[in-house]
């Protein structure tokens, strides 16, 4: 497992995300003195956090900062597996304990199968979901989320133990640190302890918890909440949700500022530059200001939809024989008691489905999911009992095989897959697009401007140390190539008086070159200099 880990964050050297970029942009103004950088509507603040402290540590180059990040990643994971293990013990005596009957005759699912199924599904988890290559915090918010099942589980085990309260505060507030969907997770983590029978002789110890929760949350909160000039523990999801569902909001004030013909929806980042890289992208809630918005029926059951066939795919499809082994015991078990095992041990099951149906009004991403999936594979495991024969053992014994060699082989494949591009590695291009406006004299903190879809194409931004000022979106491209020469430079002086030294795109066709276009080495990327000196960046 470890050196599968390893190859695949050595092979994924390159950035991959947006992201990351936004990320280590917001670490790079820590180390610059900047930490006001942290209170951020969007982007939570542990993961940068975390990421200044390597960059203080390490002090990587613009071409090096990737393979750190995957390193990390590769380090978290392992971290993972610890905190796994942790859970299924902690789980198998919470199975034994609270949810068993003296009385049953019937048999619970083997510890073997837990063990041998589980590390399976933990495996696969952490080659389809969050690889190591992953940029993005959600292998933390995994470990927190265990972590947090744990300790839950924990205080049903023994609910006297003031520790664990303090514990399941501090754990549920560092999440809200790092993703803050773990905010209002929380509240349904501790939703699921009210159902404990001792519940009345455990609220004041849960109240506690949430004591230390809010003191752990708070002084985030209360920063952003004084920037933004309103309450908000986050912006990222109602803004997430207004997007899906094409409700932005809009300008407080139209921008009537002229555009040229050429490209009409031209935008100037110059207002927000100081944000990062790519300004929208570095603080996506910059300016937003928490206008009503209408709910509408339609497009939200259109949009519920779409993720549940995204469910449907990942649990029946890619997760088939886990799901199958699953519902072979369902159909294998006593049926007895089912609802009542049920009832007992809602910390698992309760904030799985909660986070679930979170995601399923907006959109997701199998990444979010890791955490839930394997809480539920806990949960399930605990409802089912079987019964106490000796050939059924043998059946459930040649299912959990079945089921970890079936996950394995998706393993397999698709790690020897990643690993083989540690063998055949090509130059990569935003690689060369930095080099070749560091070539052209280009310097840290100098402007550009992009031409296509910059969200997903600013790595070589970065890299170089420039910020993208203007850019001239994908729905003006054709636009842009069909119109005349007069009015392309007249985009050309738009640009130019944005403080921009240079213009990048991909994909220049021939008609255009005597414009003073350069192709960047064997890439599809061109760079045409907006201060008249055209040196080649071959």
């Amino acid at each position: 497992m470890l050196c599968a880990w390893l190859a695949q964050a050595l092979a994924a050297r390159d950035f991959a995300t947006a992201d990351a970029i936004s990320y280590l942009d917001i670490s790079y103004s820590c180390l610059a003195g900047n930490w006001h950088a942290l209170v951020n509507g969007w982007w939570s603040p542990a993961f940068p956090f975390l990421l200044t402290i390597l960059l203080k540590i390490f002090n990587p180059g613009p071409f090096r900062e990737a393979l750190l990040l995957h390193l990390f990643s590769f380090a978290s994971l392992v971290v993972a597996l610890a905190a796994f293990e942790y859970f299924i013990r902690v789980f198998l005596i919470c199975r034994k304990t609270v949810v068993a009957d003296d009385h049953d005759s019937a048999l619970p699912v083997p510890h073997e199968w837990v063990w041998i199924v589980g590390y399976s599904l933990f495996f696969w988890i952490s080659t389809f979901l969050t690889p190591p290559s992953l940029e993005q915090p959600d292998i933390l918010v995994f470990i927190l989320y265990l972590f947090t099942a744990v300790l839950c589980m924990q205080v049903v085990l023994e609910p006297r133990k003031w520790s664990q309260y303090f514990l399941l505060g501090l754990v549920l507030g560092i999440g809200y640190l790092t993703k803050s969907v773990m905010f209002p997770l929380a509240f349904v983590f501790y939703a699921a302890l009210c159902f404990h029978k001792d519940r009345l002789r455990m609220l004041p110890k849960l109240m506690f918890s949430v004591v230390i929760f809010a003191a752990v949350c708070s002084p985030f909160a209360l920063a952003l909440s004084k920037t933004k000039g309103r309450f908000t523990f986050g912006d990222v999801g109602v803004m997430a949700y207004r997007h899906v569902m094409g409700m932005d909001e809009q300008p407080l004030l139209p921008d009537t500022t002229p555009r040229p013909s050429a490209a009409p929806h031209i935008a100037d980042y110059n207002p927000i530059i100081q944000l990062g890289t790519f300004p929208p992208w570095s603080d996506p809630s910059y300016g937003y200001r928490a206008t009503p918005f209408h709910f509408m029926l339609r497009r939200q059951l259109n949009r519920t939809h779409i993720v549940l066939r995204y469910y449907f795919d990942l649990f029946v499809l890619q997760l088939g024989p886990l799901f199958a082994g699953l519902l072979a015991l369902f159909f294998l078990r006593e049926p007895r008691d089912f609802g009542r095992r049920l009832a007992r041990l809602p910390v698992l099951w309760l904030p799985a489905l909660a986070g679930l149906a979170f995601y399923a009004s907006m959109r997701v991403d199998g990444r979010f999911l890791a955490g839930y999936i394997v809480s539920l594979y806990a949960a399930w495991l605990a409802l089912i009992r079987l019964p106490n024969s000796m050939n059924l053992q043998k059946t459930t014994r040649a299912i959990a095989f079945a089921v970890s060699f079936l996950l394995l082989s998706q393993i397999a494949v698709q790690v020897s897959h990643e690993a083989a591009h540690l063998f055949t590695r090509q130059p990569h291009a935003d690689w060369q697009v930095a080099t070749a406006l560091q070539q052209m004299g280009l310097k840290k903190g100098d402007r550009v401007s992009y031409m296509g879809y910059a969200l997903v194409d600013h790595g070589w931004a970065h890299l170089a140390r420039v910020r993208i000022s203007a850019e001239i979106p994908e729905e003006d491209v054709q636009n842009f190539w069909a119109s005349d020469k007069k009015e392309r430079q007249g985009v050309i002086n738009w640009l130019s008086s944005t403080s921009a030294k240079a213009l990048i795109t991909k994909n220049v066709p021939d008609s255009a070159m005597p414009m003073g276009w350069i192709k960047v080495a064997d890439t599809n990327y061109y760079i045409l200099s907006l201060s008249g000196d055209h040196p080649s960046a071959k």
